[in-house]
């Protein structure tokens, strides 16, 4: 991809790049010096952690998602005005205020219930595997919860949603609705009161853009265990790994629902519905500032004529896994 991409930056010429994964930051830093040219390049963690393979010394600004990712980026030496907490950014329609009694008229769900979106659809099934294993597990126990309605999306994975449907069938589960792929899930999310997903950093960040509590399902590793850290630490959502576990939680929150209140208030100071907006704000303020084309800047009055890394020692990070 790097020869290619490279073309590119030198053909299209770009007044910025915006990045959200380690690889594409990376690779623009790499053709901004080999084309020579001036452009501000930020980065944009899609995790709530900041990786040790960002390009730190040459971006630009890290717009990130909590005040827990800058404690680790301060460690490696970025100056504290190219530390913007901004959120992650999400699509636009997060963005919207819906009303959740039109909202469960629109997908047929009750009004009388507490609605459990169980976030079961990818493109990818692979990392979902484990996952879905697990809500098929608890599928038996779902009869229990007479006061709360369960509503499965499946996404774009037809077998899948056969699967489940079919299942749903079979145990005779009234309280149970499994959907396929939604295009509206901003709305969906507005109308239900807890999401039952994995820890990736987008969904999790959907969900607290629609205020949703959230129970985190499955072992956690890399990217996502930052953001089971991030989220349980700060009381927003629950953790659990075992359907067993799962079924304790949903207990609990029938028992008591107003356990819901207390980590939808935690989640609100959490929430950044505006990501993306600002994160284009942030690069606006860097393109005004940089300078002209045909002018050296300091990317490459500090570089020699063969580059190929640089190295520094930073201190010790705010956070470890």
């Amino acid at each position: 991809m790097f020869p290619r991409f490279t073309k590119l930056v030198r053909d299209v010429k770009p007044i910025a790049v915006i990045a959200t994964h380690i690889m594409g930051a990376n690779i623009a830093v790499g053709a901004r010096m080999l084309t020579k040219q001036n452009f501000p390049i930020v980065s944009v963690p899609t995790d709530y952690e900041t990786e040790g393979l960002w390009p730190h010394a040459f971006t630009d600004a890290f717009c990130v998602g909590t005040d827990y990712m800058a404690e680790t980026l301060r460690a490696r030496k970025i100056p504290e005005e190219k530390i913007r907490i901004t959120g992650i950014p999400t699509r636009t329609d997060f963005l919207q205020e819906f009303d959740p009694i039109e909202a469960r008229e629109e997908f047929g769900l009750p009004k009388d219930k507490k609605i459990v979106l169980i976030l079961a659809g990818a493109k990818l099934p692979a990392p979902y595997r484990l996952f879905r294993e697990r809500i098929d597990q608890t599928l038996p126990y779902l009869h229990r919860y007479t006061d709360m309605h369960f509503v499965i999306i499946a996404g774009s994975d037809e077998e899948y949603y056969e699967q489940a449907s079919g299942r749903v069938k079979e145990l005779g589960l009234p309280n149970v609705t499994v959907l396929g792929y939604c295009t509206e899930m901003s709305k969906l999310m507005c109308a239900a009161d807890l999401a039952i997903c994995k820890a990736g950093g987008l969904t999790v960040t959907e969900c607290l853009c629609a205020r949703t509590p959230m129970i985190l399902v499955g072992r956690a590793y890399g990217q996502e265990k930052a953001n089971v850290n991030m989220l349980t630490g700060n009381g927003a959502a629950m953790h659990v790994t075992t359907p067993r576990e799962l079924r304790s939680r949903l207990d609990r929150f029938s028992a008591n629902p107003m356990l819901l209140n207390s980590m939808l208030f935690n989640a609100n100071l959490l929430r950044k519905p505006n990501a993306a907006r600002d994160i284009v704000r942030v690069t606006c303020e860097l393109i005004a500032e940089t300078p002209a084309a045909g002018t050296t800047h300091e990317w490459h009055r500090r570089l020699p004529g063969a580059y190929l890394m640089k190295l520094y020692i930073g201190d010790r990070p705010a956070h470890t896994r």
